[in-house]
């Protein structure tokens, strides 16, 4: 039978040349690449950035007028020349009715690549239900119909001098009850 002496020996051997073995077989096996010469994986500008001229500004300033007859390019809108590339499209789901935390919601939507529709559902507060329909494009952009279902209700607090107080809220307004 081995000593406890001899056993403990033994073992931080083993580990001292598990450690070197490792040392040597470790350096460079999970490190990060060197950066390429831009420190980006694409090519250099053909025209490098000129600095401004000392005394003139920086920003071009104002552009001169477009010739007439030249399609005008719409800020948030695609440019004539703008080639569109479908998405995937997809079909999603859900919705979460929790009474114990007051929390209930949904979410629908699908898409066939170019145009996305969908709707979704929130309890409000005041007890109406908003829902929000939507459609969204790649050159119209988001459109919502914005629409509430059931009545607003405001649970009436305590009522002004009754247990002594003026009511729940600031001046005597009632307010919530919890």
């Amino acid at each position: 039978m081995m000593s406890f002496k001899a056993f403990v020996l033994l073992s931080l051997s083993l580990a001292a040349i598990s450690a070197y073995a490792y040392a040597q077989i470790a350096p460079g096996s999970n490190a990060y690449l060197p950066p390429t010469k831009n420190g980006y994986d694409y090519s250099e500008p053909k025209t490098p950035f000129k600095p401004s001229q000392p005394g003139r500004p920086a920003a071009p300033g104002p552009r001169p007028p477009a010739p007439p007859g030249t399609p005008r390019n719409i800020p948030g809108q695609p440019a004539d020349d703008h080639v569109h590339v479908p998405g995937m499209p997809y079909d999603f789901e859900y919705a979460v009715q929790d009474p114990e935390t007051a929390n209930d919601y949904a979410h629908k939507a699908s898409s066939d690549g170019d145009v996305v529709t969908g709707e979704y559902r929130v309890q409000m507060p005041d007890g109406r239900t908003q829902i929000v329909r939507y459609t969204a494009d790649w050159k119209t952009g988001y459109h919502a119909d914005v629409t509430y279902e059931g009545e607003a209700t405001f649970p009436q607090g305590p009522q002004p001098g009754a247990r002594g107080g003026s009511g729940g809220g600031g001046g005597g307004a009632g307010g919530y009850k919890y």
